[in-house]
């Protein structure tokens, strides 16, 4: 009994330590936006009018500097990544995406 004790113990420690890292990821995302000058609207807007796709994915990115979207595009049955400025609404880049 003592074993699934601490099993249990230890099963809560991991969760409770791995909602904390979520916790910490929304905070910083909510962080990135509100710096952001554009809305997350406009930065798909950006990326589907350069790609000539369709948007199916969007997040604000909040490991640069400045702010950035990132949107997953679909163009001519090629999935693509468009990383947009949060502050300018410019296309930095645009890649196709052959991770998946």
């Amino acid at each position: 009994m003592k074993l699934a004790a601490k099993s249990a113990l230890t099963a809560l420690f991991i969760g409770g330590t791995a909602t904390a890292g979520l916790a910490m990821a929304d905070i910083e995302d909510a962080r990135a936006l509100s710096e952001a000058t554009i809305s997350l609207t406009d930065a798909i807007a950006a990326a589907e009018t350069h790609t000539g796709g369709t948007a199916y994915e969007a997040q604000i990115e909040d490991d640069s500097f400045s702010p950035e979207f990132e949107v997953g595009i679909v163009a001519d049955n090629l999935i693509y990544e468009v990383r947009v400025d949060g502050n300018t609404g410019e296309v930095i880049s645009a890649r196709e995406d052959r991770d998946d």
